[in-house]
C-alpha cells in the first residue's frame, strides 16, 4: 500500500514539471494582425516583433522558430533590401537545414543570387 502511495504521488509531481521550450519566439499575434489589416502600421509592427525573436533569442541562446527568418527575408525583399533577403534566406538555410532547398527556390524565384 506504501509503494502504491509513494508511486502516485512522485507520478502527479512529475506530472508539474514542464518541459523547457526548443527556442524561443512567438511573433503569431503579429503576423495575424499583418495579414488581417494589411496596412504599413501592421508590417512594420510584425516586422518589429521578428526583429525581437531574433535578438532574444540569440541572448537565450535558442535557435530561432523554423520559417521566421524567411519571413523577414520576404519582408526585406517587399521593401527592395535585397541583400538582407539573401543574408536572412542564408540564416534561415543555416538554422534549419531541411528547408534548404525552399530557400534556394525562393531566391531563385527572386532572381536573387546565393
Amino acid at each position: 500500500m506504501k509503494y502504491v502511495l509513494l508511486c502516485l504521488v512522485l507520478f502527479l509531481l512529475a506530472g508539474c514539471f514542464a518541459p523547457p521550450y526548443l527556442y524561443y519566439g512567438n511573433s503569431s499575434y503579429s503576423y495575424y494582425k499583418k495579414v488581417k489589416k494589411q496596412d504599413a502600421k501592421a508590417v512594420e509592427n510584425y516586422k518589429h516583433s521578428l526583429e525581437q525573436v531574433f535578438s532574444r533569442s540569440e541572448k537565450s541562446g535558442r535557435p530561432v522558430p523554423p520559417g521566421l527568418y524567411c519571413d523577414y527575408a520576404l519582408l526585406m525583399l517587399e521593401e527592395q533590401q535585397n541583400e538582407l533577403a539573401v543574408k536572412y534566406f542564408n540564416l534561415e538555410k543555416q538554422t534549419w537545414s531541411e528547408s534548404g532547398s525552399f530557400m534556394d527556390f525562393l531566391m531563385q524565384r527572386y532572381g536573387l543570387k546565393r
